[in-house]
């Protein structure tokens, strides 16, 4: 029977190789709540993890703890993967952790407040330093989701605002880890290209899907990028470390669209409406030197009446034909300035050829030049000086008969 019996350590690792033969025992994800967390001198990390009335005492060697992102401490709720074994000199069971992420908004927002307060410290944050938009931008470069209600929204009212532009996309992830990379290499990638704005800009979600729009890296690039920028993360009361480093902040996806352009048709009313005001003007003043230079030289006439009486009816004569000839030349270059200036500023009128019932045909945005770009069943846009038609090509003749 002797020969039966085993040392405590041969059964502690009897058991140890027993749990590693495990298939799920190996690679196990499991979530809880952190206490006793203590950071070794070492490097590693020892802490147990609890949930209601169990726990399990835990360990994070220093080669995984040098990998975590985040920065935690007891009370967080973590989710962990790692395996289960015992440690052999006293039978414990452990779970070894490889990763570890937050879980809850608690850490997020610690986080969010101390990396927006070590940026608002070094400047980076500062209003004053914050780029203005351009009022009517040619080109804009939109980067988000290919497929997400995001790009749909703000295509939708930026285009009714502004047709003319060029809008050209950035497909980008919009949640998860490596987000963040992933816009700074889109964002440096296009950094020399001619783009007049660069918005970047999702929908809502929770802190932990926007969470990776709080990155450091990305809101520094943002900060000193070389266009102006405009992001819109997520709904009205979310905020981003992204946001703030901005050149400007949209609530939503729309709102974010409404900010990047001005309305071009509001533009060419205000346009037309300040020439006609002006013209107003040029016309009243002429009316009013008219009449002031017809009671001078009525006033002249009769002060010169008085002093010399007959001998200088003679003059009065010339006087009054000279004055006649001079009101009606200055009245004639005053008219010919009028519709000089009437002329040049009606020629710079965006909507002058459009008014003639011509139109701008524009394919995906963008104005056409060529037919040989267009192909039947293509959805195209006629700009009038009234508004938009969409219609779809069902024949393209390439010689005019």
């Amino acid at each position: 029977m002797q020969e039966n019996r085993l040392s405590v350590s041969k059964l502690n690792l009897l058991i140890s190789q027993e749990l590693s033969l495990s298939p799920f025992l190996r690679h196990v994800q499991v979530e809880g709540e952190l206490t006793r967390f203590v950071r070794h001198a070492s490097g590693h990390i020892y802490f147990t993890l609890k949930v209601d009335f169990s726990s399990i005492d835990c360990t994070m060697f220093r080669s995984d703890a040098q990998r975590l992102n985040e920065s935690f401490e007891e009370g967080d709720r973590v989710a962990l993967t790692g395996r289960v074994s015992i440690y052999e000199k006293n039978a414990r069971l452990q779970l070894y952790a490889r990763t570890m992420h937050p879980l809850g908004e608690g850490i997020y927002l610690r986080q969010f407040a101390l990396l927006k307060e070590k940026l608002e410290e070094e400047g980076l944050l500062d209003p004053l330093k914050k780029r203005p938009l351009p009022g009517f931008p040619a080109r804009v470069a939109l980067l988000t989701s290919e497929t997400g209600a995001a790009k749909s929204d703000f295509l939708k009212i930026f285009r009714a605002r502004n047709p003319l532009a060029e809008v050209r996309l950035y497909p980008i992830p919009l949640q998860g880890e490596g987000t963040a990379s992933a816009i700074v290499d889109t964002l440096l990638e296009i950094a020399d290209e001619p783009i007049d704005l660069v918005v970047v800009t999702r929908g809502g979600g929770s802190y932990e899907d926007l969470r990776e729009f709080n990155d450091e890296t990305l809101a520094r690039v943002l900060a000193d990028y070389v266009h102006p920028t405009l992001c819109a993360i997520g709904h009205e009361i979310d905020f981003t470390i992204a946001e703030f480093a901005a050149d400007a902040r949209g609530a939503t996806p729309t709102d974010a669209a409404q900010m990047a352009t001005q309305d071009i048709y509001a533009f060419l009313d205000r346009i037309r409406a300040s020439l006609q005001s002006s013209a107003r003007r040029s016309y009243e003043s002429i009316i009013h030197q008219k009449e002031k230079l017809r009671l001078d030289v009525l006033e002249n006439l009769k002060f010169s009446f008085l002093r010399r009486s007959a001998q200088s009816s003679r003059r009065a004569e010339m006087l009054t034909e000279s004055a006649r000839r001079t009101l009606l030349h200055r009245l004639d270059t005053e008219k010919k300035n009028l519709v000089m200036s009437a002329a040049h500023l009606e020629s710079l009128n965006p909507l002058h050829i459009l008014s003639r019932g011509y139109s701008l045909l524009l394919h995906e945005g963008k104005p056409v030049t060529a037919i040989t770009n267009l192909k039947t069943g293509d959805k195209i846009e006629n700009v009038t000086s009234t508004g938009r038609i969409v219609s779809m090509i069902e024949e393209i003749q390439h010689e005019i008969q």
